[in-house]
């Protein structure tokens, strides 16, 4: 590659291609879930130039590997610009909590460090953007632990459900021993820092086939799960059948009927509009999944000490903002869902599942080898 620029006063990035290429590409990110690769020819080439929409999965890679060496760049006015991804829509809990994130640290750094933020998997789903992070190609993501856990099996712990007894409860475990703990490991494994720990609040359950009364209806329902070592388990376990598959695909596969439904928690059913292919919804609160604030070490160490410094208290601040933010956005969230769009909420109810979710901890904690862990996070609840 000839010739990379990231400048933040710039409206985008052009990337210069060998000349054999005969084309400069140019990349706008945007913040509507998109941005747009467009191709000029080079001067004397006769080439037309083509517009190419930036859209997922198609041109993921190749805008990763193409602004590889942007990760951590430094602007026109001296500042470091850090891109941080999730795979969220604009204006959902996670990407409020993160644009304040970013904000806290501009504020505290007087302006010279500046993170942007890419919602909606405009980086790619969460492991491409879990190994971003590995590779130095992505200085910070927003991920489930149940992605996470490919690097940090520890993390796979956390996918278990009927966990934590209760927001302090979790509050407990990440931001104190077993939070320092997780970092101290992610970063040993993978180069990756553990800043802080975000919230889904409880999850739910939702399908497009039937209502859900009693847990034996549960049978046979084709339920999309994330990659942990747990999901799969969990829904074996509950009766269902468990479908692996990127988040990014799970609205058009309940439009196919590829799956009957997923879980997740109501702000997110709501701004994904999955409520349109299924509109039962069974609170069965099974899971409090831990979304953490990751930076990849590579990035972290380019930074000045005052840097670091506001890096990891704006985290942990944002972490303390976003739990509260997302458990009031829930409620409010189910609430639309019911008034507006015609969700119907079933009787399914947490206590019907809750012995079957208690063996699946011990049974996915003498797995992995990690009772003692187990027994940490238990013990944090007193």
């Amino acid at each position: 590659m000839d010739h990379a620029t990231c400048t933040p006063s710039q409206p985008g990035v052009t990337i210069a291609l060998p000349e054999s290429y005969l084309t400069i590409l140019s990349y706008t990110p945007t913040r509507g879930g998109s941005g747009t690769l467009s191709e000029e020819p080079l001067e004397g080439t006769g080439r037309s130039p083509i517009m190419l929409p930036m859209m997922r999965p198609v041109f993921t890679a190749v805008v990763v590997l193409l602004l590889a060496s942007l990760s951590a760049c430094s602007g026109r006015d001296g500042g470091t610009v850090l891109r941080l991804g999730h795979d969220q829509p604009d204006g959902h809990p996670y990407d409020l909590a993160v644009e304040r994130f970013a904000a806290g640290v501009r504020e505290a750094t007087g302006g010279e460090l500046a993170i942007t933020v890419f919602p909606a998997a405009q980086l790619g789903d969460s492991p491409e953007q879990i190994e971003g992070l590995h590779l130095g190609t992505l200085d910070m993501a927003l991920v489930a632990f149940s992605h996470a856990s490919q690097f940090c099996s520890e993390l796979g712990l956390f996918g278990v459900p009927f966990l934590f007894q209760s927001e302090q409860h979790f509050a407990a475990v990440f931001d104190g021993e077993v939070g320092a703990a997780l970092n101290a490991t992610c970063r040993e494994r993978y180069d990756t820092r553990l800043l802080s720990t975000f919230t889904s609040g409880y999850r739910m359950l939702f399908n497009g086939l039937r209502p859900l009364e009693q847990a034996d209806d549960l049978t046979g329902l084709k339920i999309r799960v994330m990659g942990g070592e747990a999901d799969a388990l969990t829904w074996q376990v509950f009766g269902a059948i468990p479908v692996p598959m990127p988040y990014s695909e799970v609205y058009s596969a309940l439009q196919a009927g590829v799956i009957d439904g997923a879980e997740n928690e109501p702000a997110s059913i709501l701004s994904n509009k999955f409520y349109e292919a299924a509109r039962y919804v069974a609170p069965t609160r099974h899971l409090v999944l831990p979304m953490g604030l990751f930076i990849s070490e590579t990035s972290f160490d380019r930074l000045t000490e005052s840097q670091r410094a506001a890096i990891l208290r704006e985290a942990r601040a944002a972490a303390v903002w976003q739990r509260d933010f997302m458990r009031r956005r829930n409620a409010e969230a189910l609430a639309e869902m019911q008034a507006s769009f015609g969700v119907e909420l079933t009787g399914l109810d947490a206590a019907e599942l809750r012995t079957r979710g208690l063996r699946i901890q011990d049974q996915v904690a003498a797995e992995l080898g990690l009772t003692g862990l187990l027994g940490r996070v238990r013990a944090a609840a007193r």
